[in-house]
């Protein structure tokens, strides 16, 4: 399953931003949720709208139900190795793919280390900085020296047990009537991330879905984050093996 799924990330890192969207989706039901259901169709649960999934499926459009991953509805959820997610079904017409919700525009005022993303009532910047190894603690393999954990946290993504060179510095949202900075726990230990890739789409109600996809050329991911009525929900984090 794990060399599969490599696979299936490895052929969406060579798509088009737009369409690697497609394989992120939430749900957007008239009554607010949608059940989950097992292999054998029995309902064991229900997903709320604008909860963030990865649909395995999203090219089979000629199948009824999905196959989908997700993690809690609030806080930080990675795939392997942590594997604190779900996979089960759901009916296709219960999904939306952040691809298809209305979109944010990248602004001419964007440099490579500060991104800025606006409509008319919003904004969201996303700074990077170089990562600076007197600032950090590392731990390493004294076989291979590769690096086991930095600041105490040995699920390092993005750099493949080596050196980050790249990390983000904050993630703000400015909205009519204040300002969001997103705590640190949600924007620490991801590494390398890629300014060329990055989404902002707009979900129902006060809530909006920040998608970036990251590497270093090998420890490929993605981060996708919530923020419902202006807090930080969730982050959603996919990345290889």
């Amino acid at each position: 399953m794990k060399k599969i799924i490599f696979y299936i990330l490895v052929f969406l890192f060579c798509l088009p931003t737009q369409a690697q969207q497609r394989f992120f989706g939430v749900i957007q039901d008239a009554d607010g949720y949608t059940n989950v259901r097992d292999t054998s169709g029995t309902v064991i649960g229900k997903l709320l709208d604008n909860h963030v999934f990865v649909d395995w499926d999203a090219q089979k459009n000629h199948e009824e139900w999905h196959s989908v991953e997700y993690g809690t509805e609030t806080g930080i959820t990675k795939t392997c190795p942590n594997g604190n997610t779900h996979a089960r079904e759901i009916h296709k017409s219960r999904i939306r793919y952040l691809a298809d919700l209305p979109q944010l525009k990248k602004q001419p005022q964007s440099t490579d280390n500060h991104l800025i993303y606006a409509n008319d009532t919003l904004t969201v910047e996303i700074g990077f900085q170089d990562f600076n190894l007197q600032r950090h603690a590392f731990v390493y393999d004294l076989e291979t020296g590769f690096v086991r954990s930095i600041d105490g946290c040995s699920d390092l993504i993005g750099i493949d047990n080596n050196i980050p060179h790249k990390e983000y510095a904050s993630i703000t949202v400015k909205y009519p009537a204040g300002i969001l900075e997103f705590p640190t726990a949600f924007i620490t230990h991801l590494y390398e991330p890629n300014q060329n890739n990055v989404v902002v789409a707009l979900g129902k109600g006060n809530t909006l879905f920040i998608s970036t996809q990251n590497s270093d050329g090998t420890g490929g991911y993605y981060a996708v984050w919530t923020v419902e009525n202006y807090r930080v929900k969730s982050l959603f984090v996919l990345h290889d093996f």
